[in-house]
């Protein structure tokens, strides 16, 4: 995942009150690939470690809201093309970990701010989190989170992007 520690300022309360992996631990993030493996060895990490050396460091921009069924809220980032990239990329290195078990083949890349709520609830997070966009952040490293035996997230890896120089 790419963590978006940038957003955590206006979405980290709204998410731990309803977001139900945030209280475990899931900071704000966009996926780029889950599940993944249990364990990651270390041929699986230095094949990761190739992947996001050869992907460029890039700005992504957070300015609109989006909903899932479900009443899932989330930001979109901008590019989105661009997670969408790193997922298929890591889907071709890694065909046994397809997105979310192949349930959604072909994500689309966001943050979620909430999961689960009513429609009421969604409406008054969208007017919240509208008035503090638009985020921006640099995505510069790739993030493995581990699940202890608890069900808690925690940080176990992590893999710098190729650093590019701004234009």
């Amino acid at each position: 995942m790419v963590l978006v520690a940038d957003a955590e300022p206006l979405v980290a309360s709204l998410r731990l009150a309803h977001d139900p992996m945030a209280a475990r631990g899931v900071p704000a993030h966009v996926t780029v690939l889950y599940p993944f493996r249990d364990v990651v060895d270390e041929s699986s990490a230095q094949e990761i470690r190739l992947i996001a050396s050869g992907i460029d460091s890039f700005t992504a921009t957070f300015a609109s809201i989006g909903r899932f069924p479900g009443e899932v809220v989330f930001l979109s980032p901008d590019p989105a093309e661009r997670f969408k990239q790193m997922t298929q990329t890591f889907v071709q290195a890694f065909p046994d970990c397809p997105p979310y078990g192949g349930e959604f083949p072909d994500p689309q890349p966001h943050l979620t701010v909430a999961s689960q709520v009513d429609v009421a609830i969604s409406n008054s997070l969208e007017a919240v989190v509208k008035a503090g966009l638009p985020i921006s952040t640099q995505v510069k490293r790739l993030t493995l989170l581990v699940e202890d035996e608890e069900g808690q997230w925690a940080v176990g890896k992590s893999w710098p992007l190729r650093d590019i120089a701004p234009d």
